[in-house]
Parts: structure tokens; C-alpha cells; sequence
């Protein structure tokens, strides 16, 4: 479903992305991990064109991507990311149909997607429907955002560290029940992460990126089992030692 074929991002004499290729089949989600300043980011604002690619090839559903202007792409797919970006002055469900307006859907049809969207990342509709983002929780705006990237029915959703900047109980409670709707909905994402728990939790193939390279692609459990590299074992190393630590706390506390 989504194809990149030997993608660089040249910044002058830097590498932000050097001759990366993988592909994310239809229904399956990718989890991108890796360091700050990887490429990983890069990598997913270059699959909607808010960067051009400094050569290779990204193909969605066997298009070239370049074979439509930026804006017309982007409204194609599904983009949230964590600092959700909500239009302040819009309600919520303005906020929700922006991209449906924005591609000529009918009034009706629009405000029968808001509604059932906001059912789908439980918010009842009657009671957040005409309010304004800044009367909403964390929690509430990052719904509102998931709504807002499935509102015109993408097969394509890229999300840049949606939960990053949530409480561990909100954002517990906001990946399982986006792991429910994705399944359901059954979209292609592209998730970036540098949480390697949640990458583990939510991706159905991990890809490890560091200094604008594919360092291993695979199942959570290929990766557990047999990392490439000695930087790939460090990442996967972080919650397998937080797992064991907690473990340790518990038995403790037991014992007492």
C-alpha cells in the first residue's frame, strides 16, 4: 500500500534520510523507531509531501505520489500527530469536517461523519459537538485530532507520536482504543515512536532507524529475538529492562 523505493533527504552536506526503501501493506501498521534526529519524522512528512524527497521513489496504492499536487495527497490521507493542531476559532465538529469540506462533501454527509467519528473515539456527540478545543482535556484534543485524520475515509494514515505528550493513563486508554479502531476500520499506518514499548504494543513490523538508515524491519518478535545489531539490541533492551525492574518492585511489595 505504501511503497518507498531508495528515499533520500538531503539538508546540503547532512543526510536526513539515505536510500531508505520498505513497504507497509494494506491493513498493517509500521511502527518507525530510532533516536531522535533518525530520519523517522523525515520519513513520514516525505509520504504526504510536506517535504519533497531529494530523489527516490514513494508510491501509495501503486501511485506515485508526485503524480498529484501536495494539498490534493494530503487530503487523501490521514495525518495526526502530537501537538494535534486543532484550529482554535472552529468547534469540534467544524475541526472534525474540515477535510470533507474541504472536499466538497455534502453538509448532511459531513455532519453524519462528525457524529460518527466522535462515537468511534468515545466522545458522545451531543455534549462535544459545538465546543471549542480549549475547552477539551489532553486526552479529549488527541480524540478529537484521531477523529479529524479518519474524517474522509483514508485507506493511508501516518501519525507522528500521537500520545507522546499524554498522562501514561490517558495514553494507555487512548492506544488500546486506537489499536480497536484501526483494526475495525482496517487502515495502513505509518506510526512514528520513540517509544519502543508502545512501537512493540501497537505495530504489527517495527522498523529501527538510526542516522537516516534502515538498521532492521520485522516483527516485534523477530526483533526480540535476534536484533541485527548490537544498536538494535540497545533499543529493544530499554523495556525489556523497565519490564523487569517492575517485576522486581512487585515482588517486593508482595513480600512485605
Amino acid at each position: 500500500m505504501i511503497e518507498l523505493e531508495s528515499v533520500s533527504k538531503h539538508y546540503g552536506d547532512v543526510i536526513a534520510v539515505d536510500a531508505l526503501s520498505l513497504c507497509v501493506a494494506k491493513g498493517e501498521l509500521l511502527a518507525l523507531v530510532g533516536g531522535s534526529g533518525c530520519g523517522k519524522t523525515t520519513t513520514l512528512k516525505m509520504v504526504n509531501r510536506l517535504i519533497e524527497p531529494t530523489r527516490g521513489r514513494i508510491r501509495i496504492g501503486g501511485r506515485d505520489t508526485e503524480e498529484l499536487s501536495g494539498p490534493e495527497l494530503r487530503r487523501r490521507i490521514g495525518y495526526c500527530f502530537q501537538q494535534v493542531g486543532l484550529f482554535p476559532h472552529l468547534s469540534v465538529a467544524r475541526n472534525v469536517g474540515v477535510t470533507p469540506e474541504l472536499l466538497g462533501w455534502e453538509r448532511g454527509r459531513i455532519q453524519r461523519r462528525v457524529d460518527e467519528l466522535l462515537e468511534l473515539v468515545e466522545l458522545e456527540p451531543g455534549r462535544y459537538r459545538d465546543r471549542a478545543p480549549a475547552e477539551l482535556s489532553g486526552g479529549q484534543q488527541q480524540r478529537v485530532g484521531l477523529a479529524r485524520a479518519l474524517a474522509a475515509q483514508p485507506e493511508v494514515l501516518l501519525m507522528d507520536e500521537p500520545f507522546g505528550a499524554l498522562d501514561p493513563l490517558t495514553r494507555d486508554r487512548l492506544q488500546e482504543r486506537f489499536d480497536e479502531i484501526r483494526s475495525r476500520l482496517d487502515i495502513t499506518t505509518l506510526f512514528v515512536t520513540h517509544d519502543v514499548a508502545e512501537a512493540i504494543r501497537l505495530g504489527d513490523r517495527i522498523a529501527v532507524m538510526e542516522a537516516g538508515c534502515l538498521l532492521q524491519i520485522g516483527t516485534p518478535g523477530e526483533l526480540l529475538r535476534a536484533p541485527a545489531d548490537e544498536a538494535v539490541r540497545r533499543l529493544l533492551e530499554t523495556p525489556r529492562r523497565q519490564a523487569q525492574q517492575l517485576e522486581a518492585l512487585l515482588h517486593a511489595a508482595e513480600a512485605v
